[in-house]
């Protein structure tokens, strides 16, 4: 959608602040929803603040995009907070992070494109992936492993990986396990190996739409190729792409079934399939729910309408459009396999739907770095408030960050992948047996 579609959306935006706000404010301490706005501690980092930037952008009463102006609008995860709190308030009169991606194609359509990010596309043109990485080490972390090559041996599951877990080494060992565990339950998968490609989720969340429709294409192509029935994805980034951003782009992805690998081991679990060690951890244990595998992972339906107005004032849709509240999104499969592991799990105060955002993808910590830190520290601060001594993550990005900076900042909070988590747990049963 362009700016100029956004239009209505903006004008109906009454400037409350509610995107700044957790719906229900768990506490005063933990309230805010929105890591941008608590970094530049001013109206225009927030979401209702890049709406009248869009809006303004849009009329054309900006004279250029200042240092300033990219900052607010790039020291962001567009990580759908300020989304979900305006919905909870105003259903889907404003839609404030479709809002935020049109600005960024906007900006990046008239050249003001931010360096780190253009140099992030050009490395997605030229290797395949956002890292500039070399495409033949994205399956380093496979090797010694005896698997399946999905375009060479046909199989009717394909585990994809996604870029930012086969690109980590800390995220090896994550990776590793979940082939022992589907190995373990006797699912017959394959691998594209180096031929992966991005999924494009992180080009379309800093506004290079034609770079994230390149890669959905490259994607879908390869996953017909592989004639797999089923997708399992390692990656929370790409399991929001699949669902969400693909239908946006036009890249359809039909005829198989797609899930995320917490939904499978957890399936396989409950159908018997699976055993995991009796529950052992001792230590207690928080869960963060990723942006991107929790409220933006619910699928995005086309609406074709007209706005109306019912008794002269009230907004509403003919017909009826699908709203997502978040309320959709990946919360419980992953929660269910730690308890499974462990006898002491506490909930963050900001979880589920309402979950604070660690800074770790949509472009923010690699234009941005202190504003991706500060969003890690208030989450591990969160964390710590818990009682909590571990947390747990099930998206590769949000563990790789939170590590990093739990650990350059002497935060004495353990940050474990959950399935590094549970392969630990087992590891201890089998020491102490």
């Amino acid at each position: 959608m362009k700016l100029e579609d956004r239009r209505d959306y903006m004008a109906r935006c009454d400037r409350c602040s509610h995107c700044k706000w957790t719906p229900g404010m768990p506490s005063g301490r933990f309230a805010s929803a929105c890591p941008s706005i608590e970094y530049g501690q001013f109206h225009s980092y927030s979401g209702g603040g890049k709406n009248i930037t869009a809006y303004a952008v849009m009329e054309n009463r900006l004279d250029g995009y200042s240092a300033e102006t990219l900052r607010s609008v790039y020291a962001c995860s567009a990580c759908g907070a300020c989304d979900t709190a305006c919905k909870w308030n105003h259903a889907d009169t404003v839609d404030p992070l479709d809002t935020i991606h049109a600005l960024r194609e906007k900006i990046v359509s008239d050249g003001a494109a931010l360096p780190e990010h253009a140099a992030a596309m050009d490395a997605l043109s030229r290797h395949g992936n956002c890292y500039g990485r070399p495409a033949s080490e994205r399956s380093n972390w496979a090797k010694g492993l005896r698997l399946k090559d999905i375009l060479v041996q046909p199989a009717p599951v394909l585990l994809h990986i996604g870029s930012e877990n086969a690109y980590e080494p800390s995220q090896w060992p994550e990776l590793r396990h979940v082939i022992t565990l589907l190995q373990r339950a006797k699912v017959n998968f394959g691998l594209l190996f180096d031929a992966e490609p991005d999924c494009g989720g992180y080009a379309f969340d800093i506004g290079f739409q034609d770079h994230a429709r390149d890669a959905a294409r490259k994607t879908v192509e390869l996953i017909a190729r592989s004639k797999a029935e089923r997708v399992i994805t390692c990656s929370g980034e790409a399991h929001w792409a699949f669902q969400n951003v693909y239908p946006r782009l036009g890249v359809k992805l039909t005829g198989v079934r797609v899930e995320h690998i917490t939904q499978t081991v957890e399936g396989l679990i409950a159908a018997g399939a699976l055993e995991l060690p009796a529950r052992r951890a001792a230590e207690t244990v928080s869960y963060h729910d990723s942006c991107k595998l929790g409220r933006l992972s619910e699928p995005y339906v086309e609406w074709a309408g007209r706005w109306t107005q019912a008794m002269g004032q009230i907004n509403i849709t003919e017909p009826p459009r699908p709203i997502r509240y978040g309320n959709g999104g990946i919360y419980e499969a992953p929660r269910r396999l730690i308890d499974r592991v462990s006898e002491h799990r506490v909930e963050l105060q900001r979880n589920r739907q309402l979950a604070y955002c660690c800074g770790a993808l949509g472009g923010g910590k690699e234009a941005y770095p202190d504003f991706a830190r500060h969003a890690a520290m208030e989450r591990l601060e969160e964390v710590r408030a818990s009682g909590a001594g571990v947390v747990v993550s099930a998206c590769g990005a949000c563990t790789s960050h939170l590590r990093e900076v739990a650990r350059s900042a002497g935060v004495a909070v353990e940050v474990r992948g959950l399935f590094e988590f549970m392969a630990r747990v087992e590891a201890q049963k089998e020491t102490t047996a």
